[in-house]
């Protein structure tokens, strides 16, 4: 991935909410930010949703996210990094929650 990707991916998390101008780190590279970026993704999720990690494993070079509830399991995204498959997932969040409020943190 391109340094032009990165920061292109760095915006749209920007402009979603997910990242802030002032939020030191780059998620798609700097675990310690994608951890923080992932611990956000989870607060925007009901309490009965989970969000799980499939892969980077010897059998599996892919890092994939899904969103859980109960049976129910929808992917997310996934990538060969666990930082940008964090990225990706946070991006892909809103519309998945657009299409499924009941998983939203803050239905009302």
């Amino acid at each position: 991935m391109t340094e032009q990707e990165r920061q292109e991916i760095k915006a749209r998390l920007i402009e979603s909410g997910f990242w802030g101008t002032d939020d030191e780190g780059d998620p798609t590279v700097d675990g310690l930010a994608a951890e923080m970026l992932l611990e956000r993704v989870g607060n925007r999720l009901a309490k009965d949703v989970n969000l799980l990690m499939y892969g980077l494993s010897a059998n599996s070079p892919v890092c994939e996210y899904r969103v859980r509830r109960g049976e129910f399991e929808y992917p997310l995204d996934s990538e060969t990094s666990r930082p940008l498959a964090i990225c990706k997932a946070a991006l892909e969040l809103p519309e998945f929650l657009k299409q499924h409020p009941e998983c939203a943190a803050d239905q009302k």
